[in-house]
């Protein structure tokens, strides 16, 4: 066994001493072919690796300009996206100033810009309409005035231009000061006081002299009257206010009958301030003293404030029947009524001018003749002026003559004064 491996060492080494060397060989042309054929293949290996490694890297220089001009033009996206976002932002702002401008009438110094830009844009489109300009030129004219002056001045501008653009606007200012102006506190039916608008408010009718109230307000009132050649009057009656729209009196008074004692009742059945209008039922029980007989006075009276040229005048009529429960004679009928109307100058001045009548016997006929009625018309002119904090206090003098009277003649003329307490 050991005789067998040395023999075997022994062939090994004897032939890798007899191989000649690789560079002494020479090569066939085929080993040179195969070996060219090794660097191709090696060669477009590596131009295989370059290609992926631009692909994935940007290549060379030329690949990298490329990909530097998309990230710009990736930036100068970001950056357009940016203006277009800060522009409609600003746009929005703009557009909710312009609606603040325009409900709410922006900033106090850029008041009526809006009107300036709408007025270049709107021109007069034809009779009775206005424009910015002169809608607000006649705004700032009237903007010191009173609401009642205020509220005349804006009903001058409608007429002259009834096609407003503002027309609107005004009508809502108008319906303000109106508001403002007849809303008041006034007792309610329980005593309690509550702020009510112009249906329940007070009226303030002014008072007439020889016809009777129909406002009912409670008040003391009191004067006399003097008259040519043999006639004085003296009265003084009260009067209390159950409810705004009811009230009642009590007085005494000199007619021409004689003295009498008085006490009655009077309802409006329509009062409203805000129409300036009242409506009264008045129902009167009276004691005559000399001849002593009672009587009924039944009347109604309508009353009415307009305005002319800014001037509150007061107008009213009354028209009634005095019954005569005469006890030796028939019933008898005397007719009475007048209308007044009072012109109120100023807060404490008014000037009044009255026509009063008592008449009976419409229809009496002596000897087969008419020869007419007997009746007593009167006028009354006179001044009344207002004082007291809350002008509840009047005093007025006053002078009175008969006129196209026919059997009574009472008197030639006279003066009379009085005063008012307006509780």
């Amino acid at each position: 066994m050991t005789g067998m491996l040395t023999l075997t060492a022994l062939l090994g080494t004897l032939s890798l001493s007899t191989r000649p060397a690789l560079a002494d060989v020479p090569l066939s042309d085929d080993a040179i072919i195969v070996a060219f054929a090794d660097q191709d293949d090696q060669d477009d290996d590596d131009k295989d690796d370059e290609e992926e490694e631009d692909l994935d890297y940007g290549g060379d220089s030329i690949d990298l300009d490329v990909f530097q001009d998309s990230l710009d033009m990736e930036e100068g996206d970001e950056a357009i996206r940016r203006m277009q976002q800060q522009d409609a932002l600003e746009s929005e702002e703009s557009g909710e100033q312009q609606l603040d401008d325009l409900d709410f009438g922006g900033d106090q110094e850029d008041e009526f810009d809006f009107e300036d830009e709408y007025e270049e844009q709107v021109e007069i489109g034809g009779p009775g309409q206005d424009t910015a300009r002169i809608y607000r030129a006649y705004s700032e004219n009237i903007e010191d005035l009173g609401p009642d002056e205020e509220v005349i001045q804006w009903e001058r501008y409608l007429e002259e231009y009834p096609n407003s653009l503002f027309r609107d606007h005004i009508q809502r200012r108008v319906d303000e000061l109106t508001e403002f102006q007849y809303a008041e506190r006034v007792p309610d039916d329980e005593g309690f006081e509550s702020i009510v608008d112009a249906g329940r408010r007070e009226i303030m009718l002014a008072m007439p002299r020889h016809l009777s109230p129909i406002d009912p307000r409670e008040k003391l009132r009191g004067g006399f009257e003097w008259g040519f050649p043999e006639y004085l009057n003296l009265f003084i009656d009260y009067e209390m206010q159950i409810q705004r729209k009811w009230s009642w009196h009590v007085g005494v008074i000199r007619r021409y009958t004689g003295w009498n004692v008085e006490a009655g009742t009077k309802y409006a059945l329509v009062k409203s301030a805000r129409t300036n209008f009242i409506l009264t039922g008045l129902l009167d029980f009276h004691l005559n003293t000399g001849p002593i007989f009672p009587a009924l006075r039944p009347q109604m009276g309508v009353g009415k404030r307009i305005t002319v040229g800014g001037m509150p005048i007061d107008l009213m009529a009354v028209g009634g029947v005095d019954v005569e429960l005469r006890i030796s004679e028939d019933m008898a009928l005397v007719y009475v009524g007048g209308v007044n109307a009072t012109f109120q100058a100023s807060e404490r001045v008014a000037f009044f001018l009255e026509s009063s009548v008592t008449a009976k016997d419409l229809f009496w006929d002596a000897g087969g003749q008419n020869s007419g009625f007997f009746r007593f018309p009167l006028l009354t002119f006179g001044i009344t002026f207002w004082a007291g904090e809350e002008n509840n206090v009047t005093s007025s003098i006053a002078a009175n003559a008969p006129y196209a009277y026919s059997y009574w003649g009472y008197h030639f003329g006279g003066v009379m004064g009085d005063f008012a307490y307006w509780m």
